[in-house]
């Protein structure tokens, strides 16, 4: 395996029991750098304190144009934060967590201090960690049992974060219309591209970061020139006609909304959905993010209005697929401070 994908081989044998404690939350957090973050730019960073470990958001991978408020990039480290406390239950941890205890304009997201405890895994979402991944292709002509859904809404966990779901074609058909229309709106911009365009990977990438082309269905033999073209010219069409399909061929659409609207609710938010995703992954069920609205106040405005219910913080489409190859990342040793 290739250097940049050497953390998906993290294994749980290799967990030191006899270690130190600073050698044991090491380890959780190979599982924490496995998180999913848009797009895939990884943008935290850790710190080790006894049995406290730090979490904060690396505000140097930020994107200005396409991520302006940081929101992704917030809910990005909350997705870590979450994979970070399930492993620690696995191994036997209770995890005591303090959200910016520096405040909000402060980089440091949180304190998660670690005690140990009898194992509290009860939902066996650890062994999903290594399993997740997001798709960008298609889905296969299969419904997810409405009994499924209620069963992961309600394993987020979290009373400030709420998960609406749509399965008839009008909504459908309305946010697929929504989508296309911030596709239009954003890649006519050459800078919005270029900003974007810089996390796009080629299918042979050694990069430690970043989006391989593959991830969205692209084949070898166009890949290679691809990022370079997307930067370029306003490829919305194909954009959009692949996200039209993702959204039309899924068996469900689910809006993440939060009461708040701030740094704090983006965590939050960010550890409801990766929980989401890891009870998803159970049932080899994929999901595939649309962000895109919740930037444009006006297009943010109208999903609002489709839920009726807290702020709109992500767009996905849920449904049955075969997984894909993962995509690449740091070395735990770049990302410890």
């Amino acid at each position: 395996m290739a250097k940049n994908f050497e953390a998906w081989q993290v294994n749980e044998s290799d967990f030191p029991k006899e270690g130190t404690t600073e050698e044991k939350l090491r380890f959780l957090l190979r599982y924490a750098i496995l998180a999913p973050s848009g797009p895939n730019t990884q943008p935290w960073k850790f710190a080790i304190n006894s049995n406290t470990v730090s979490i904060f958001a690396d505000l140097n991978r930020s994107l200005p144009l396409v991520d302006p408020s940081n929101r992704t990039l917030f809910m990005s480290v909350g997705c870590a934060l979450a994979n970070f406390r399930v492993a620690g239950e696995h191994f036997g941890f209770i995890c005591d967590v303090e959200y910016y205890p520096q405040g909000q304009g402060s980089e440091l997201v949180a304190n998660v201090k670690f005690m140990p405890h009898k194992k509290l895994d009860k939902e066996n979402l650890f062994h999903q960690i290594t399993r997740r991944h997001t798709i960008k292709n298609r889905y296969e002509n299969r419904e997810i049992d409405a009994s499924i859904l209620e069963d992961l809404r309600t394993g987020m966990g979290d009373p400030g974060v709420y998960l609406h779901y749509f399965t008839d074609e009008r909504s459908k058909s309305k946010i697929a219309g929504i989508v296309a229309r911030a596709h239009r709106l954003q890649l006519a911009r050459k800078e919005f591209r270029r900003n974007l365009g810089e996390w796009l990977r080629n299918n042979w990438t050694t990069e430690p970061d970043g989006m391989p082309l593959y991830t969205f269905g692209v084949p070898d033999a166009v890949a290679l020139g691809f990022p370079a073209a997307f930067k370029e010219f306003d490829l919305s069409d194909a954009v959009i006609y692949r996200d039209s399909g993702l959204i039309h061929g899924c068996s469900v659409l689910g809006i993440l909304t939060t009461d708040g609207d701030d740094r704090l609710s983006w965590a939050r938010c960010g550890e409801a959905l990766e929980k989401f995703l890891l009870g998803a992954t159970k049932f080899d069920i994929r999901a595939s993010f649309f962000s895109q609205p919740i930037s444009l106040m006006e297009l943010r405005e109208e999903i609002d209005g489709m839920v009726k219910r807290g702020h709109s913080q992500l767009l996905f489409s849920l449904g049955y697929a075969d997984p894909i190859k993962p995509t690449p990342r740091r070395a735990l040793a770049d990302v410890i401070l």
